[in-house]
């Protein structure tokens, strides 16, 4: 395998709203499936394992599970920006490159405070980005020779999702528009300039358009003492996608460096097919030690654990089916705020947090399972005496097997996001 030695900085700015994602990758992972799964979680939750399941706040909106609309009290608009260092290894090969991307985009209001919500956005499902040199054994026919592959593209959800709390029972539903266009690219170079033979190469892209539902519930339980104790789930049933699927075949003459088509063996345009998205289901727990501050109830330290699963055996594509194995994610974390709401100390309303998760990719390799396992941290900080606050997050960790799946990845991922929460849309009594 042959990997180029990339990199990028990854540059925590605002700036990033309005960039394009910066394609420096290399991840044959993303060669399977639908490429590589996004973090549903919001950068807030990442830092301390992604406990999005029974997480729900007055201020901050959670991104995966709608039923915490429920809780909002506030108005809160989120935007994060993601990066991402690789180091990757094989038995014969090592490199390393990262990219950096913007990751969703979200506007989050309450209908009826601490009751129901509203919100709306735009958010990465998946990307798909490699680059792979294979050596071919040498034929007599055609000499020595390799393919080169190549993809690129990504899926997005466009999303609508509402809440309601009824007690200490909350349940929500989130609409999923997906979208977005996977391309794949394979040639066969022929090295024996003796060989007087045409190179080849096949196209491949499939475009989405399709609507996934997504469910979620949450039951919260307050003690005596005050302290609470929340419950949550959600996910998705298995669901047929609405995609479309174009190949090209062609032959290619290479001389002066310069490949150029000779003629085409076989082309399908716009076949409208399916894709199986599987079911996906979270389910956790987050308990809080709670403390008041003018009239006002916060959690001093919070303590969680969360379980995620994706029977991604079912997963086809046009028919098709693929090296993808069912998913699963166990996650732990914790997060600690000192001193909420005194202000003689800007690190006392710091939010630190600690998590990790280990687990199974839903891509296989060599026939074996490929595993993933990270530690994760983060910082919220607090922009001003308010509810907005700057989100920090980073996983540490490794995916793959050298001995068993001839593949290792060393990771770094950092989210950046900025949270603005405040009493938006409310009518003033007085001017």
């Amino acid at each position: 395998m042959h990997i180029n030695f990339k990199s990028s900085a990854l540059l925590f700015s605002i700036v990033l709203i309005s960039s394009l994602a910066s394609a420096q990758e290399n991840n044959v992972l993303t060669r399977f499936g639908i490429g590589e799964l996004k973090n549903p979680s919001s950068a807030n939750l990442r830092g301390w394992g992604g406990l999005s399941c029974a997480y729900n706040s007055s201020r901050n909106y959670n991104n995966d599970n709608p039923a915490a609309l429920g809780y909002l009290k506030m108005s809160s608009f989120q935007f994060a920006a993601f990066g991402d260092f690789l180091t990757v290894k094989t038995n014969s090969a090592t490199g390393k490159f990262g990219y950096s991307s913007p990751e969703y985009l979200s506007l989050a209001i309450p209908l009826k405070k601490n009751k129901a919500g509203l919100a709306l956005g735009l958010q990465s499902m998946s990307r798909v980005n490699y680059d792979i040199r294979q050596i071919n054994d040498s034929s007599e026919f055609i000499g020595s020779s390799f393919n080169a592959y190549t993809g690129s593209g990504g899926t997005y959800k466009v999303f609508l999702a509402s809440g309601i709390r009824i007690k200490n029972l909350s349940l929500g539903l989130k609409a999923n528009y997906l979208f977005g266009t996977l391309k794949y690219v394979n040639i066969l170079f022929l090295t024996d300039s003796a060989v007087n033979a045409y190179y080849s190469r096949s196209q491949e892209s499939k475009s989405f358009g399709a609507l996934i539902l997504e469910g979620g519930i949450q039951f919260q339980h307050e003690f005596k003492n005050k302290n609470r104790l929340s419950l949550g789930a959600n996910g998705n049933l298995q669901s047929n996608l609405s995609a479309h699927h174009d190949l090209l075949f062609e032959r290619l003459f290479y001389a002066n460096s310069v490949l150029t088509a000779n003629d085409t063996v076989y082309n399908q345009s716009d076949v409208a097919g399916d894709v199986i998205l599987p079911m996906q289901i979270g389910v956790g727990f987050i308990f809080s030690k709670m403390k008041e501050v003018q009239n006002e109830k916060w959690a001093a330290w919070s303590v969680g654990a969360q379980v995620n699963y994706g029977s991604w055996s079912n997963y086809k594509s046009f028919g098709e089916v693929d090296s993808s194995v069912n998913k699963l994610k166990i996650s732990i974390g914790a997060e600690l705020t000192p001193g909420k709401g005194f202000y003689d100390s800007y690190f006392k309303n710091v939010s630190y947090r600690i998590g990790g998760y280990t687990g199974v990719n839903y891509i296989s390799l060599n026939g074996n399972n490929v595993s993933e396992k990270a530690i994760t941290l983060g910082l919220g900080l607090p922009v001003r005496r308010n509810a907005s606050e700057l989100n920090l997050s980073f996983d540490v960790g490794t995916c793959g097997n050298l001995s068993q799946n001839n593949l290792q990845q060393f990771f770094v991922k950092g989210t950046f996001a900025i949270t603005l929460s405040d009493f938006w849309f409310v009518k003033r009594k007085f001017e």
